[in-house]
């Protein structure tokens, strides 16, 4: 008798431990604090440390949405901004070639919003500029000289008797400027920035600045680095704040980088992109598809092995911990940033999406084509998760792997408005919709 009872007793707590102590036994509480639907897109890119977001209406002009109180803010289209750099105007079309000759003509053909405050918006515009090249150039397809043809003022090649775009034979600059917009005025200010293709870095919101990168032709020269140049320009002003070069893996094709700064702006993230070409390797080799941790006060870059199709990381200073999630293997990675040792890799559902941490880097939020979890960051397990056609209804899976953005200060998610696609149980972007703001535990 005393032996059942004590039987009975050690079940009784082993169940009341068990039903404590299991981590899935926590109810998820990704809520939805707002709908917005001022716009036809979500916001793709971090304007705003936590309290704004920018989206396009269907008129493509930017919309400024207070994510505190959803109020939002309709700006004009953005080439129609009083004092916004715009394409060279010319009365008729048949002078258009002559204009491109006169070394003066622009093409602006991107306006993208990169920072607001609520009060001034920050916007890259870019486009092309036009010269004559300096020697007679010669086509590439027959290796014939070119000329100018004299009624329509454009180059052609005599010997295969072709015209050729101005693209193919003129001296042809990538040009960009950084206008500020003052919403009370209207007005743009712009301010001219470095030639080039530049890659988007992100803002360092707590310096003030917009982080780009510009990586810098060395072929046929190349070996196994090139240079790839970092600078930074004041969001307010335009005016230029830092600037240095670092060496990275040389890639024939360009490596595809994508990017994140730190909470504090001392660390920026450069992760190449690179696919699966079979089940255990990719098109990336030697060294292989790379993460490149830089420290800004240093001017220094530490390489580290990254994963396929990489569209989740977040970076943990606090911790010196970067988290790196695979959209292919479905793989979470967890390496000590300051050496690139491995702490813990792990398998998670397939699809990765985006990665980012509550403000104290306790959790670890992770975001995937099927559900969102979170993650302890001291025990590295799962707390808590949540399936996606819980928070939207009649959607297995969505489709949009890199289009969700959190806060800076870990309290929000955002992400497109999902409708169900009409081929299968997956969630696309609704077209007639803006984004959806969740509340993260």
């Amino acid at each position: 008798m005393e032996n059942r009872l004590l039987l009975s007793v050690l079940l009784l707590v082993g169940i009341i431990t068990f039903e404590i102590s299991t981590p899935l036994a926590a109810k998820p509480l990704f809520r939805l604090e707002r709908e917005v639907n001022a716009c036809n897109s979500s916001p793709e890119i971090q304007v705003s440390a936590d309290k704004y977001a920018v989206c396009k209406n269907e008129k493509w002009a930017p919309v400024i949405v207070n994510l505190n109180d959803g109020a939002t803010t309709v700006m004009k289209p953005l080439r129609e901004v009083e004092g916004m750099p715009v394409s060279t105007v010319v009365a008729e079309r048949s002078m258009r070639n002559a204009s491109l000759m006169s070394g003066k003509h622009r093409d602006y053909q991107g306006y993208e919003v990169l920072w607001t405050d609520g009060t001034t918006v920050g916007v890259h515009v870019t486009g092309y500029a036009y010269a004559l090249p300096d020697t007679p150039p010669k086509h590439a397809k027959c290796g014939g000289e070119l000329k100018i043809h004299e009624k329509l003022q454009q180059y052609y090649c005599p010997a295969c008797n072709q015209l050729v775009s101005s693209h193919d034979a003129m001296k042809v600059t990538h040009v960009n400027q950084w206008a500020t917009v003052n919403l009370a005025s209207g007005k743009a200010a712009p301010v001219a920035m470095p030639d080039g293709r530049l890659l988007l870095v992100g803002n360092d919101f707590a310096g003030g600045v917009f982080w780009f990168a510009r990586l810098e032709p060395c072929a046929p020269a190349c070996t196994k680095t090139q240079k790839l140049t970092l600078f930074s320009i004041n969001t307010t002003t335009g005016a230029r704040s830092t600037e240095f070069q670092i060496d990275v893996p040389y890639r024939e094709k360009g490596p595809g980088y994508r990017t994140a700064v730190s909470p504090s702006g001392k660390t920026l993230l450069l992760v190449e992109y690179d696919e699966l070409q079979d089940k255990t390797r990719g098109f990336l080799a030697n060294p292989v598809v790379s993460a490149l941790v830089v420290t800004v006060a240093t001017r220094s870059v530490l390489r580290m092995d990254a994963l396929m199709t990489t569209y989740g990381f977040a970076i943990d200073e606090k911790n010196d911990r970067l988290y790196l999630g695979s959209n292919q293997s479905a793989k979470l990675v967890v390496r000590k940033m300051s050496t690139g040792a491995l702490i813990k890799e792990w398998s998670i559902p397939g699809g990765m999406a985006h990665l980012s941490l509550s403000a104290d880097a306790s959790r670890l939020y992770v975001f995937t084509k099927g559900e969102f979890q979170v993650v302890d960051t001291v025990k590295l397990t799962t707390t808590s998760k949540v399936a996606v056609k819980t928070l939207f209804p009649g959607v297995d899976k969505w489709m949009t792997a890199d289009r969700v953005i959190t806060t800076q200060d870990g309290l929000r998610a955002i992400t497109p408005a999902l409708i169900r696609a009409e081929l299968g149980p997956w969630g696309v972007p609704d077209p007639k919709s803006g984004f959806r703001v969740f509340l993260l535990p």
